[in-house]
């Protein structure tokens, strides 16, 4: 284990300590957003705005975990690979296999500071309340709900150009923020928009974890949904290393 945990030490300074805008845009912009539209922007009675308060701090720990997944794995895989960083690993007794632990152990973490940051606002700032059965289960739901959004951008680091990159993810993570419902109520949206959106693995995480967090009952159909976005994501991520590797490429 000791390859791992240095490998995992090698990249915390280069995520956490290095790389201060990633760490704004995937904790410090979810947590201004949510302080913004809770503390100027929501009117309604007491349950109303409490029950704002609890679902659209939901939807921006689901958002905080687009960021990291889409922006923060599909850039470092990408420049990794252009650097030759993964072929120097590839000629080490372990190859890429502690490379990959470490990324994805640290984007999830990443994801879960986020999920404690918004909850401590929510708690200390708006009054929300949160027992420790609730913020267990969050956690889980934000681990199972952010592989979907790993896997995908896995498949986008391997785009030619790392413009094309920067593109398609913001052609990605912003609209599927909106389709979701994650800025704004899905219920505004255009019908044909609500059925695009309920289809996405964004909307199916943010749905489970708002019922977590109501107190409402759990939906197996976003389970389901879940477990296939995951399924998905792991033949598209096989397809392009394969396609990668009759090019004869290194993954």
């Amino acid at each position: 284990m000791w390859p791992f945990f240095s490998q995992l030490k090698f990249d915390i300074k280069r995520l956490f300590i290095r790389n201060f805008s990633f760490l704004f845009f995937s904790l410090l912009m979810p947590a201004g957003f949510y302080l913004v539209f809770t503390k100027i922007m929501i009117t309604g009675t007491g349950d109303q705005v409490q029950k704002f308060n609890l679902t659209y701090m939901g939807s921006m720990i689901i958002y905080s975990g687009i960021i990291s997944a889409i922006f923060g794995i599909a850039s470092l895989l990408k420049v990794d690979r252009d650097i030759g960083f993964l072929c120097f690993l590839q000629l080490t007794p372990h190859k890429t296999k502690y490379y990959y632990c470490s990324l994805y152990t640290l984007i999830i973490l990443i994801n879960l500071i986020a999920v404690i940051i918004l909850q401590a606002l929510a708690v200390l700032l708006n009054g929300v309340k949160i027992d420790f059965y609730q913020i267990m289960l969050s956690m889980i739901v934000v681990i199972i709900g952010q592989l979907p959004m790993v896997l995908l951008g896995t498949c986008l680091s391997y785009l030619k150009k790392q413009e094309t990159l920067n593109v398609v993810s913001n052609l990605i993570v912003f609209p599927l923020a909106i389709v979701s419902g994650l800025w704004w109520p899905l219920t505004i949206m255009p019908d044909w928009i609500q059925k695009i959106g309920k289809l996405m693995p964004t909307f199916f995480a943010n749905d489970l974890l708002s019922a977590i967090l109501l107190g409402n009952k759990i939906k197996l159909t976003n389970l389901i949904g879940m477990i296939i976005w995951i399924i998905l994501g792991v033949i598209g991520v096989i397809t392009v290393i394969n396609s990668y590797q009759k090019q004869g490429t290194r993954v």
